[in-house]
Order: structure tokens, then C-alpha cells, then sequence
């Protein structure tokens, strides 16, 4: 089985100034494949350390993908240590230089060799082109090792690795036929919880894997196999956890929402305080949400919980701002500000200061309102930082919709 390694380079990387998204990206196309990622890589922008590991990583055979480095600066070192490693020399590309002289006359800019070394890659490989950069990448396979280097610029390097690396890869190197996966999302169960009852379901199927991830109260979970089908697993893991099942596929909780509002011509509108507005910005992030959304309100002070939403004063008296009752006020006012059909609302303590032993920070009242006969209000307490509340307090809204809304197919 063909194993790959991501090797990205760059002092940006190794100093932890940047997150390397590259390596996710080429790590989740990959799998897809069916094509194992052995080792994630970064190294620094110092040559003699890179070419060091470079030439004991080139001693393996494998796919090698290498993303950044590919520039005209005196750090764009890849096209070196791996024309080094292979022993092979550098050629440059005719036509790739015409292009680069064309741009930098066009620019006013003096065309030096440093440029020109854009246009080189290892004897017995080839140029892989950039249409929307300057830093041409390149492919190069020397006794079972396929080496291919790409730009470090995430937008270039997504459209080369979608273009000219996907395909090769596809063709030449990927399991075809014989990998299948699958992404399930829940939520409101704790991970190791869901870890046991996955295992125990998943143990009656043969050749079949999983991994969970959990993020801000979301729990992904990838199902794979190399020696069959994992579609009748996939039914007993739903049927098992559907108290806790949001959907598979590559979809997220507000996509699946939106649908589901849609679906029953409902509109929603929201009223925030902690989250200050994060929830509308996750609901709107999906294409089409004007048809189910008309809008909300960020009522962070009690002025505008009592003067827009119509919180009364003596609730916020005898209640507090942070409250079953508050929330439920803070719904209901939205809902009949925006004429909508549903409403949610979130009221809480975010943090880092502002609790107390009664209401820590991180305590969250969320309310889902229909009418005054048609509502519901639930008390969580969420630990972690501010961001990490104000998400989670998002995802829960979210889902005790996503709930209400799957249970008015039973009603």
C-alpha cells in the first residue's frame, strides 16, 4: 500500500506563527484516495537543516508532497535539496520563463536569475503550472519515490493540488475500489461515551475502523475500511445513536438546519447576548439563508434586552440578565420583533470575569420559542475560555433546534 508524507517548509511554520492548513488539505484529499498519510512534516527555512532531513526522508519510497519554498527569495530552498537529494541537476522551462519575463516587463521589474529559478525543476521531472501565481511547482519520480512540490500559498496550492497533483494521483496511486469512508456528526453525548458504543457496534463489522474528533461540543466521526463496504455499519451506528445522529457526509449542523427549516417554510430569528452575534454569523455563513433567517438582535446591555426585545424590568431585577426567565423574554421579543415563526435566544456568562458561585462563568440559558404554549429553555455550563463558550453555546442552539425540528416529522 502506496504511504505518503507531507513535508511543508517555511519559518512561519516551525515558529507556530501560522497554522499548517496545507498539510490538512492535502491530508484529507489523500485519505479520500485511500492513500495512507504516514508523517506530517515541517521544517524551517535554513537549508543545511531541511537538506539534511530531506535526504533521510528520500531514502523511503512513497508519495512525498512538499508545499512552500517554491518562491524567487534567497529562502525558497526546495527546488535545491530535493534536486540535491535525487542527484539530479536543475533545468529550467522554455516557456515557463517566456511567461515570468513577460510578467515582470509588465511590472517594470528587472527579470534576475534569482526569478529565473522559478522555471527550474530536477532533470527527468516537469513543471506543474501555477495560472493563478508566479511559483511553478513540479513532479519528479526517481526508483519508487514520487515527489511533488507545490506553492505554500494555500489558495495556489489548493488549485495546482486539485488540478495537476489530484488526478495523477488518482490514476497511478490511489486504492480505487477498495477503500471506502464516511463522516457521521453528533453531538449532545461526550466523546468517550460515544468512543465505547461506537466500539462496541463497530467491533461486529470486519476490516472496519473509526477515529472520533470533538470540537466545541460536535463529535465527527470517519469510518473506513480497505475490505468492504461500511454502508451496513454506518446503519447500525445511526440506529444505535440516533438520539445523538446529525447527518454524514461533508455537511455541518447549520447547513442541515437550514435544510430542515426550509423544508418545513419556517423562518428564524435569533436574539444573542454572550455569543454577541456569532450565531447569526454561523447561520448566514450558509449560501441561501435569507430564505429561512429574517435577522437578530445582539442585546448586550439590559437597555437593549428591555428597550428591543421588551425584557421587563423586574425580570431582569429578580432574575438577572443570566436566566431561564430572561431568555425566555429575549426569545419571545425577537420572534414577534421579526415576525418570524421560531426563535432562539443565548444568555450567559462568557467569561473570563463576571460569575459568580451561583452562575460561574460559563453558564448559558438557551431558549427555543414557538409560541407561549411552544417553548423550551435549557441551563448548560460549558467550561473553557470566552471563544471556546461562545462556540459551544452556538452548536448547543443550534441543535435543540436541529431536534425540534427532526421531532415535528413524529408529531
Amino acid at each position: 500500500m502506496m504511504k505518503a508524507y507531507i513535508i511543508s517548509i517555511g519559518d512561519e511554520l516551525t515558529k507556530g506563527e501560522i497554522v499548517n492548513s496545507n498539510a490538512a488539505y492535502i491530508a484529507r484529499e489523500l485519505t479520500e484516495c485511500g492513500i495512507s498519510v504516514a508523517a506530517i512534516f515541517s521544517l524551517p527555512d535554513r537549508e543545511k537543516d531541511a537538506a539534511l532531513f530531506v535526504n533521510a526522508m528520500l531514502k523511503n519510497s512513497g508519495l512525498f508532497l512538499f508545499t512552500g519554498g517554491l518562491g524567487a527569495t534567497r529562502d525558497d530552498l526546495t527546488r535545491r535539496i530535493i534536486s540535491a537529494a535525487l542527484k539530479k541537476r536543475l533545468v529550467v522551462d522554455g516557456e515557463c520563463i517566456r511567461i515570468l519575463e513577460k510578467w515582470y516587463a509588465k511590472k517594470g521589474r528587472p527579470f534576475t536569475e534569482s526569478d529565473r529559478m522559478q522555471a527550474s525543476y530536477p532533470e527527468g521531472g516537469r513543471l506543474l503550472r501555477n495560472p493563478i501565481g508566479l511559483a511553478f511547482g513540479f513532479y519528479v519520480s526517481s526508483d519508487e519515490r514520487h515527489i511533488f512540490s507545490l506553492p505554500g500559498v494555500p489558495k495556489e496550492m489548493e488549485y495546482m493540488f486539485s488540478e495537476e497533483v489530484l488526478p495523477k494521483i488518482r490514476k497511478d496511486f490511489a486504492d480505487n475500489g477498495h477503500y471506502h469512508t464516511e463522516t457521521l456528526l453528533f453531538s449532545d453525548i461526550p466523546e468517550y461515551t460515544l468512543d465505547h458504543r461506537l466500539g462496541e457496534i463497530i467491533s461486529h463489522h470486519r476490516g472496519v475502523r473509526y477515529g472520533t474528533r470533538s470540537s466545541d461540543g460536535l463529535i465527527r466521526v470517519r469510518v473506513d475500511s480497505r475490505v468492504g463496504e461500511v454502508e451496513p455499519c454506518i446503519r447500525d451506528c445511526i440506529h444505535s445513536l440516533g438520539d445523538y445522529y446529525i447527518c454524514r457526509g461533508g455537511f455541518n449542523l447549520e447547513g442541515v438546519v437550514g435544510e430542515l427549516l426550509m423544508q418545513r417554510d419556517l423562518v428564524l430569528s435569533v436574539a444573542e447576548s454572550c455569543t454577541a452575534g456569532y450565531l447569526s454569523k454561523i447561520i448566514t455563513d450558509v449560501p441561501g439563508s435569507s430564505r429561512y433567517f429574517s435577522g437578530g438582535v445582539v442585546s448586550y446591555s439590559n437597555d437593549v434586552k428591555i428597550g428591543v426585545l421588551g425584557v421587563s424590568q423586574e425580570t431582569l431585577r429578580h432574575f438577572g440578565a443570566v436566566s431561564s426567565e430572561t431568555a425566555v423574554q429575549m426569545a419571545k421579543g425577537v420572534k414577534e420583533r421579526f415576525s418570524s415563526d421560531i426563535s432562539l435566544s443565548i444568555t450567559g456568562i462568557a467569561g473570563p470575569d463576571g460569575g459568580s458561585k451561583e452562575k460561574p462563568v460559563g453558564t448559558v440559558y438557551i431558549c427555543l420559542y414557538r409560541n407561549e404554549h411552544e417553548f423550551e429553555v435549557q441551563k448548560q455550563y460549558f467550561p473553557g475560555d470566552r471563544e471556546g463558550i461562545r462556540k459551544r453555546s452556538v452548536n448547543r442552539a443550534l441543535f435543540l433546534l436541529f431536534k425540534y425540528l427532526k421531532g415535528l416529522d413524529r408529531s
